[in-house]
């Protein structure tokens, strides 16, 4: 399914309105509960799927609907709202069946409709996955008719249905931008970026180049690019014409932090509280909004993440965050957590947008390792920028390659390695903080003349310091 609506409605659309809605719509229309999933299906009388719908998310952080909808759809709406999300086949039937039964839920509960483009990409197949556009063998095809595509929960749902088995590939049009949060995803080794060209051609959305349908391993590239010398031993690989336009000449700067935290045992700082520290010193603010998928739905609460985490259990999570309309800077990222044992891993990754790269607040940086060390958040950073929106939102064209500005370790690796031994690779670093809670920060960009140079300057740090933790 491809073609999406949202009725964004004042109460809670529970069963009886939804089914209410639906007979409205056709009294001949079925509703089924998908069997491994937590979705209703949509069928007409002769069991053909029109339509699949997810059960309503409360709306705490109206900013986060805003920044994937726009802020018309929010008007007239109270501050707590419900998000029901529809994903209809792109064709007549299923586009008519999702917006009569958004538009009549909106009309009963009160609220406003908001809709995809037409989604007609006509690569649709029914299949396993209510959300999939088509599958292969291995890999499984979404597409995505959005301004703004979002790691919502159906490309979460997708992940994790086909974990380990099949790869997550999107299809956009060339009009549409990732959130940071699908972006991330699908330059890994489990997804793809696919944009369907104006001539009707296919192209990876990451690397421009040109990508064909195989009924094993869905879109793949006529040749695939691999190892540090792959342009020049194919020169005729070219891109789409387009994607290399210049871009980054009239783009604003996105900077993007990663930092890992050990937590010891249950007396360790809360998970989310390295994500806080990290948005108050590079975007001005907090963040407003988080949850398990996008939109990050829940009001920003380290106490209810914590209780999140706890109720998975030893299963790892991925949480999204987003930062509030027009305060600071715009800000988006993830926190993954991972058990060890009786300790937790937390992986923080944030993206700030400015619209002029002197606006970067690059001073603040061995301050933020100081904060992240001082309070025992801080096993390793790496900070590097790249042209971008500001709005933290990419579109298919090249930007270049990012800019390392430099890595940090905390105080329990500066100890393992000793100082000395910690100055002596290829960077040298500054020491922040004051006793046992003293860091290093790295700052390559300083001893970086392009960017090229500052990627290789990072790798050798990283190596390093990676042999050298290991002894």
């Amino acid at each position: 399914m491809s073609y999406d609506v949202v009725a964004l409605v004042a109460e809670r659309p529970d069963d009886p309105a939804i089914v209410e809605a639906l007979r409205g719509v056709d009294p001949e229309l079925r509703l089924h509960r998908h069997k491994d999933t937590s979705v209703l299906q949509v069928r007409d009388g002769d069991g053909r799927l029109l339509a699949t719908l997810e059960p309503g998310q409360r709306v705490e952080a109206a900013g986060e609907v805003e920044r994937l909808l726009g802020a018309e759809v929010v008007a007239g709406l109270p501050d707590r709202f419900w998000w029901t999300e529809t994903r209809a086949r792109p064709d007549e039937q299923g586009r008519e069946v999702a917006h009569r039964f958004a538009d009549r839920l909106a009309l009963t509960l009160g609220g406003a409709v908001w809709t995809s483009g037409a989604a007609d990409f006509g690569l649709w197949e029914e299949s396993e996955h209510p959300a999939a556009e088509r599958a292969a063998a291995r890999a499984v095809l979404v597409a995505q008719d959005r301004d703004v595509v979002p790691f919502s929960s159906w490309l979460s749902d997708a992940v994790a249905t086909h974990a380990g088995r099949k790869t997550l590939q999107v299809l956009t049009p060339p009009t549409a931008r990732l959130t940071y949060g699908v972006r991330t995803f699908l330059a890994g080794p489990l997804g793809r970026w696919v944009v369907r060209g104006q001539d009707g051609g296919h192209y990876d959305g990451l690397t421009g180049l040109a990508v064909h349908w195989d009924h094993t391993y869905g879109f793949l590239a006529d040749k695939e690019p691999s190892g540090p010398n792959w342009a020049a031993r194919e020169p005729d690989a070219a891109p789409e014409p387009g994607f290399l336009v210049g871009f980054a000449e009239g783009a604003g700067t996105q900077v993007v932090v990663d930092v890992s935290a050990l937590h010891p045992g249950p007396a360790a700082p809360r998970p989310g509280r390295a994500a806080e520290i990290v948005a108050e010193h590079l975007a001005g603010h907090s963040p407003a909004a988080w949850g398990p998928h996008e939109p990050a739905l829940r009001e920003w609460d380290r106490e209810r993440i914590a209780r999140f985490a706890a109720e998975r259990g030893p299963r790892a999570s991925i949480l999204y965050l987003a930062g509030p309309l027009g305060r600071g800077q715009p800000l988006a990222g993830q926190i993954s957590l991972t058990h060890r044992g009786g300790r937790l891993l937390e992986r923080v990754s944030i993206v700030a947008g400015f619209e002029e790269r002197e606006s970067v607040p690059f001073g603040a940086l061995p301050d933020l390792v100081r904060a992240l060390a001082a309070e025992g958040l801080l096993e390793s950073l790496r900070v590097r920028h790249v042209p971008g929106h500001s709005d933290t939102t990419y579109g298919p064209v090249w930007a270049g390659p990012p800019t390392p500005v430099g890595v940090a370790i905390g105080p329990d690796r500066l100890r393992a390695i000793g100082l000395g031994r910690a100055q002596a690779g290829p960077v040298r670093g500054t020491l922040v903080g004051e006793g046992g809670d003293r860091a290093l920060w790295y700052p390559v960009v300083q001893d970086a003349a392009s960017p090229l140079k500052g990627l290789w300057l990072m790798q050798r740090q990283t190596d390093y310091l990676a042999s050298a933790s290991r002894g």
